[in-house]
């Protein structure tokens, strides 16, 4: 039993693998799932960071130019509304932090080029995406106050009306195993890298309860970060007939 449990995980892992051939084309579907951490901090509002679990699907088109190296164009496109999760931290430095959650309301466009190259059934990509992103954020902030005993507290809430337009690029190199279901249809399970920067292009902010006046047009960084995900692809190689596929059958 323990020989025939060994020959089926040899099997698994190193089930080979017939690759498409220079001018096959490829439709795909990427799944992706990493946790994000991002830090903030503005004149208006106490220092601190949120939390947001992303989670994407992405279809994509590719096409092989040798035996063994695809490109391709991912796109997505999109409106969603998103909840993150605040921590203001306490300005004495100690005692409790406060945690809060706001919820945003945005558009979205991203396209990405890729290029991938495989070997036996391995394989490593490279992507370059960009992201233009329309946001509608209705938010409160928490305001410290000093007790009569010394400690910070929370009392009361700023409101700010955000509406902003961001551009976000970023770079994903990625190392992955190839499973063939068929000749036709196969899973692509990898573990990547990613390198974040965005910028907010313009922004707009109207406050209430606040000695802050409406701010426009600012440019900032809103994002520098690097972040390692899962993903998951399900590819379909539909050889070298692919407007017989998209167009007769």
């Amino acid at each position: 039993m323990k020989k025939l449990i060994g020959t089926i995980l040899f099997s698994i892992l190193f089930i080979t693998t017939s690759f498409s051939q220079k001018g096959d084309f490829t439709l795909g579907l990427d799944y992706s799932q990493n946790n994000q951490n991002y830090i903030y901090g503005y004149d208006y509002y106490p220092y601190g960071y949120y939390y947001t679990p992303n989670i994407n699907f992405q279809p994509r088109i590719g096409y092989f130019i040798s035996d063994n190296i695809e490109i391709g164009l991912g796109y997505k496109s999109g409106d969603n509304e998103i909840e993150r999760t605040y921590i203001a931290y306490n300005p004495s430095g100690i005692g409790e932090n406060y945690n809060y959650s706001n919820k945003s309301n945005y558009s979205y466009n991203t396209y990405s080029p890729y290029l991938k190259y495989y070997k036996n059934n391995m394989f490593i990509s490279a992507r370059f995406s960009i992201s233009e992103t329309n946001n509608m954020d209705n938010n409160n902030y928490p305001i410290w106050t000093l007790d009569s005993n010394g400690v910070y507290m929370v009392t009361s809430f700023d409101n700010y009306e955000y509406k902003y337009n961001s551009k976000t690029t970023t770079t994903e190199i990625s190392v992955g195993y190839v499973l063939s279901y068929n000749d036709k249809i196969f899973f692509e399970p990898s573990f990547s890298v990613r390198k974040e920067i965005g910028e907010v292009e313009s922004i707009n902010i109207t406050t209430t309860n606040s000695e802050n006046p409406v701010v426009t047009e600012i440019i900032s960084p809103i994002t520098d970060a690097t972040h390692f995900r899962l993903n998951l692809s399900v590819s379909i190689r539909l050889g070298n007939n692919f407007f017989y596929y998209i167009f007769i059958n």
